[in-house]
C-alpha cells in the first residue's frame, strides 16, 4: 500500500514538472506518442498478463513453466511489435518531435510490458508490496531525471527517454522479486504457449477494442485538433489514468480468489468478494465525482500549471466516466474469473464501434468535449454489458446499501464544499486544501455513521491492497 502510494505521488509530481516544462503543446506531443505506443502495447500484451494470473492460480499449476513461457513470448513479441510500431510511427503524418518520441518510447513500453508480466506471481502469493516497491523506485528515478531535463534539456524525446530508463529498472527489480517465488528462465514450452494463446486471444480482443474506445479519442483528435488541445485533454485524462489504478490493482489482487471460488463452485464466496469490491468502489468513486465538480479548474491549475486551468471542464466529464470505469473494471475482471472472455467479445466490439462513430461525429466540431462525452457513453456501455454477463452466468446481483449511503454523503459533501468556496470567494492553494481535506473528513465520517461501510470490513480489505 505504501509503495503504491509513493509511486503514485512520484508519478503525479513527474507529470506536474512535465506539464510546466513542456506547456500544453509539448505535453500534447508527449500524449500523442504515448497513446500511439499504448495501442501497440495492447497487442504485445495479448491478454497474457491476466491469463498468467488465471493459469497459475489453478490447482496443481506448474508456476515456473507458465511464467517462464509467458516471459519468453513477451520478450519476442515485444521486440518485434514495438520495433514495428517505431517504424510505422516514422511514416505517420505527425510532427517530427512526435515521431522521435515514438521511437524512444518503444523502449520504454517494451520494459513496461515485460515488467507487467510478473504481476500475476505477486497477486497469487499476496505480495503486491514487491511490485509496488519496484514501481516506487522506478518512478523516483524518472522524477529525478525529468527534473534534471526540465532545467537543462526541455525536449519531449529526452523526457520519454527518462521513462525508458525507469521502466527498465522496474522490469529488472520485478524479475528479481519474482524469482523469490518461482524459477524463471527463458523457455519455449509449446503446449503451454498454445494454451496461453487459446485462452488469451479473447482477452486480447477485449483489450484491443477496450483500448480503441479509450485511446481512440487522442488518435482522432490528432487529425482534427491542435496539439495544445490534445495537451489540455491529455492532462485531464492523466488524472483518470492515475485514479483507475485503484480498482485495477484491487481487482487484480482478488482475481486469484475469484477464480478459485468459481472453479471450486463456491458461489457464495464469489458473490461475497464481488459485493465487497462493489461497496468499496462505490465509497471511493462517488466522492471523487462530487469533489471534482467544485474544484476541477483550480485543481488542474495546481497540479499541472496555470495554463492547464482550461482542462477543468474536461476533468469534470472524465470523472463522471471514472465512476463507470470503477464498476466496469470490477465486472470485466469478474468475466475473466468465470471464464467468459470469449462470450464478452461482442460487447467490446459493439462499444468500440459506437465509440468510433461518436468520435468521428463529435471531435471535428467539439474537440475534447466531444471526446469526453464519448468516453462517458462507452464506459457506461461496457459497465452495463459486463454486468449483464456476470449476472447471467454467476447470478450476482449487488446490494446497493453502501452505494446509496455513498451517494447521499457525496452529495452533502459537494454542497458543503461549494458553499464554502462561495463564502471565501477565491480558490487559492490554502482554500483548495481546506475544502479537499474538510470534504474528505466529512465524507468519511458520514459514510461510517450512516453504515455505508464497516470499519471491520475496511480492515479486512487493507491487507489485500
Amino acid at each position: 500500500m505504501l509503495g503504491r502510494f509513493v509511486g503514485t505521488v512520484f508519478g503525479v509530481l513527474t507529470i506536474a514538472v512535465m506539464t510546466r516544462a513542456l506547456g500544453a503543446e509539448g505535453y500534447g506531443h508527449f500524449t500523442l506518442a504515448f497513446t500511439f505506443l499504448a495501442v501497440a502495447g495492447a497487442i504485445v500484451d495479448f491478454g497474457f498478463t491476466l491469463t498468467t494470473t488465471q493459469m497459475i492460480s489453478e490447482e496443481d499449476a506448474d508456476e515456473s513453466r507458465i511464467v517462464s513461457s509467458a516471459m519468453t513470448v513477451r520478450i519476442v513479441s515485444g521486440i518485434v511489435l514495438f520495433g514495428l510500431a517505431a517504424l510505422v510511427g516514422a511514416f505517420m503524418p505527425y510532427d517530427p518531435i512526435v515521431r522521435a518520441t515514438i521511437a524512444v518510447g518503444a523502449f520504454s513500453f517494451f520494459f513496461m510490458t515485460l515488467s507487467q508480466m510478473f504481476i500475476g506471481v505477486f497477486q497469487k502469493h499476496l505480495s503486491m508490496w514487491r511490485p509496488a516497491t519496484a514501481e516506487a523506485v522506478s518512478r523516483g528515478i524518472i522524477l529525478i531525471l525529468i527534473v534534471v531535463l526540465a532545467t537543462t534539456q526541455v525536449s519531449v524525446p529526452h523526457m520519454m527517454g527518462a521513462f525508458a530508463v525507469g521502466n527498465a529498472l522496474m522490469a529488472l527489480i520485478n524479475i528479481l522479486f519474482a524469482r523469490s517465488f518461482t524459477r524463471i528462465r527463458l523457455t519455449w514450452h509449446h503446449k503451454t504457449i498454445v494454451t496461453f494463446i487459446s485462452r488469451s486471444w479473447p482477452i486480447a480482443a477485449t483489450i484491443f477494442f477496450n483500448l480503441l474506445y479509450l485511446k481512440g479519442d487522442i488518435v482522432f483528435m490528432s487529425f482534427y485538433r491542435s496539439s495544445e488541445e490534445i495537451g489540455l485533454y491529455g492532462a485531464a485524462y492523466k488524472v483518470l489514468d492515475v485514479i483507475s489504478v485503484v480498482p485495477t490493482m484491487f481487482m487484480g489482487l482478488i482475481l486469484p480468489m475469484l477464480v478459485l471460488a468459481w472453479t471450486t463452485k463456491r458461489r457464495q464466496e464469489l458473490h461475497a468478494l464481488l459485493q465487497q469490491a462493489f461497496d468499496l468502489f462505490a465509497i471511493i468513486s462517488l466522492p471523487i465525482l462530487g469533489g471534482t465538480f467544485i474544484v476541477a479548474g483550480p485543481l488542474m491549475a495546481l497540479a499541472a500549471g496555470e495554463e492547464f486551468r482550461a482542462s477543468g471542464p474536461y476533468l469534470m466529464l472524465l470523472m463522471l466516466a471514472n465512476t463507470f470505469v470503477f464498476f466496469g473494471i470490477l465486472f470485466s475482471h469478474a468475466v475473466v474469473a468465470i471464464n467468459k472472455q470469449r462470450a464478452i467479445i461482442p460487447a467490446f466490439v459493439i462499444t468500440a464501434i459506437v465509440a468510433v462513430v461518436l468520435y468521428l461525429a463529435t471531435i471535428p466540431s467539439y474537440g475534447a468535449l466531444g471526446a469526453a462525452w464519448t468516453t462517458i457513453v462507452s464506459e457506461a456501455m461496457i459497465m452495463c454489458l459486463t454486468f449483464w454477463m456476470v449476472r447471467r452466468t454467476a447470478a450476482f446481483a449487488p446490494r446497493f446499501k453502501s452505494f446509496g449511503v455513498g451517494l447521499l454523503s457525496a452529495c452533502a459533501m459537494t454542497a458543503l464544499g461549494f458553499l464554502y468556496l462561495q463564502w471565501v470567494g477565491n480558490t487559492n492553494v490554502w482554500n483548495l486544501l481546506v475544502v479537499v481535506i474538510g470534504c474528505a473528513a466529512f465524507y468519511g465520517v458520514s459514510v461510517v455513521a450512516l453504515g455505508g461501510v464497516r470499519l471491520a470490513t475496511l480492515k479486512s480489505m487493507l491487507p489485500r491492497v
